[in-house]
């Protein structure tokens, strides 16, 4: 079977879904009081969204500590990632990879040029932070993926405030996917706190971190000048009546649940790298709600389809740029569901 772009493809074995190891979601969410908001606003699907996004924006500047005009809503990151490439215009993304494929995606689909800072496993996937840095040019977009996927490797508040200081001092941007950050325990730096002296912008959604990625709720950053700008380049609704109220309620809400979630997904995280390491996989060291690992002498595409006879999909990267056919990627989710995966894998490499 040919590799997808993203995690999560389920749809391909609607008949018996497997338990879903390929998308770095929560497991445990969705939070109740955001389930029943979303239920309540299914009265009110008779009327338009806001396409003002005002309440959700109260709500999320109240949680954030940012001005409601610095906040702009899409349908998912990904919309809005594609909306800060056209607003921003840029005329080249630079980016370390391997990484998130989406930033490589919309810049060519924009016919916008790519320039690429390779991280390699023999060095831990280490950031080119020095290369990145005399490199950027007016016009730029520099982007960075906080922790870093599929590698789980973390950009440190030292490399964010350089690229950020380079960006700004030579007329680039800076956008920051912050996508996973809320998840990652001990908690990554942000650049959050950037966003009014200097040019970045800063990316965020509802799908990994309160477990509803089928809501499509993302969220940018940045100026007010440039809000402005990405909102113009949405469509006049990007969000349903459904998803907004389920969001408003995470952003007058998002404690204890997300704290709790990240500090109960370290521990699985190290429990299931542990695993992994005693059947011989070579787990990258992180942070994130996600282990990148490598077989040693097995390929990814073998274990992907022993594991699907279990009903247990991970996802294969070798179509990550610099990562070899052994490497996969795998959520940390529930025990139980951790000791199914490492039970399955030992099947395959102990026989």
């Amino acid at each position: 079977m040919e590799i997808t772009s993203h995690g999560g493809n389920i749809y391909d074995f609607a008949a018996s879904a497997p338990v879903d190891f390929s998308s770095n979601i929560n497991p445990f969410g969705p939070p109740e009081y955001a389930l029943s908001a979303a239920r309540d606003a299914i009265t009110s699907l008779a009327r338009y969204p806001d396409s003002s996004q005002r309440a959700i924006a109260g709500a999320f500047s109240a949680w954030l500590g940012v001005g409601a005009d610095e906040l702009v809503f899409g349908n998912g990151a990904s919309d809005l990632i594609n909306a800060v490439m056209a607003a921003l215009a840029p005329s080249r993304v630079v980016v370390a990879y391997p990484t998130f494929s989406e930033y490589m995606s919309s810049a060519r689909a924009m016919r916008v040029p790519v320039a690429g800072f390779p991280s390699f496993p023999e060095r831990g996937f280490a950031f080119d932070v020095r290369g990145m840095e005399k490199t950027v040019t007016a016009g730029d977009m520099l982007i960075t993926c906080q922790p870093n996927n599929p590698t789980g490797v973390v950009w440190t508040a030292d490399e964010l405030a350089r690229l950020a200081g380079a960006c700004t001092e030579r007329g680039a941007f800076l956008l920051a996917d912050e996508c996973f950050i809320n998840l990652t325990s001990p908690r990554s730096p942000s650049c959050l706190g950037m966003i009014r002296d200097f040019n970045v912008v800063v990316l965020r959604a509802l799908t990994k971190d309160f477990s509803a990625p089928g809501l499509r709720v993302g969220f940018a950053v940045a100026r007010p000048d440039v809000v402005r700008a990405i909102r113009e380049r949405l469509q006049p609704w990007p969000l349903n009546c459904v998803g907004e109220a389920f969001a408003i309620a995470c952003a007058r809400n998002p404690e204890p649940f997300l704290s709790e979630s990240a500090s109960r997904l370290a521990l699985l995280r190290e429990s299931l790298s542990r695993g992994l390491s005693e059947l011989g996989f070579v787990p990258n060291p992180g942070n994130a709600n996600f282990i990148l690992a490598r077989g040693d002498g097995v390929s990814a595409g073998e274990l992907y389809d022993r594991l699907l006879e279990r009903s247990l999909l991970i996802r294969r990267c070798a179509n990550f740029e610099t990562l070899s056919g052994e490497y996969f990627r795998v959520a940390v989710k529930r025990a139980g569901d951790n000791e199914s995966l490492l039970s399955g894998l030992a099947s395959i490499v102990l026989r």
